[in-house]
């Protein structure tokens, strides 16, 4: 379905990866399977946790029965000032930082305002 909506071209790239997060001031480890494919100049990503060693956002969302989008995702190269930005105009904090290689992913708290989380991500 999503292949007819977005015109993706070629075969669709599934990516393997774990990651170590701190979720809401608590380490926790998880294993997840990825689709990844760009269209547009921008990039579409599905992420199914397969395995976590405690607690994170893709599984909270899961247990409260959540469906559908979890995050919009922003590529930036000043994340902290980014980051800071929403923290002083919107009293939005971090829920969920992590790193994947050289990648810092930081989720800020804004399911409650905007019902999906905002994750900047920073080469």
């Amino acid at each position: 379905m999503y292949r007819r909506l977005f015109n993706f071209k070629g075969n669709l790239n599934i990516v393997e990866q774990s990651a170590t997060v701190n979720y809401k001031g608590k380490e926790a480890t998880f294993n997840m399977k990825k689709i990844m494919q760009f269209f547009g100049g921008k990039q579409f990503e599905i992420v199914e946790v397969v395995d976590a060693t405690g607690p994170n956002l893709y599984s909270e969302f899961i247990a409260e029965g959540n469906t559908g989008l979890h995050h919009l995702g922003i590529y930036t190269k000043n994340a902290k000032e980014l980051i800071e930005q929403f923290k002083q105009q919107f009293n939005v904090g971090t829920a969920q930082v992590g790193k994947l290689g050289k990648l810092t992913f930081t989720y800020l708290d804004t399911k409650d305002i905007l019902g999906y989380y905002i994750e900047i991500l920073e080469f």
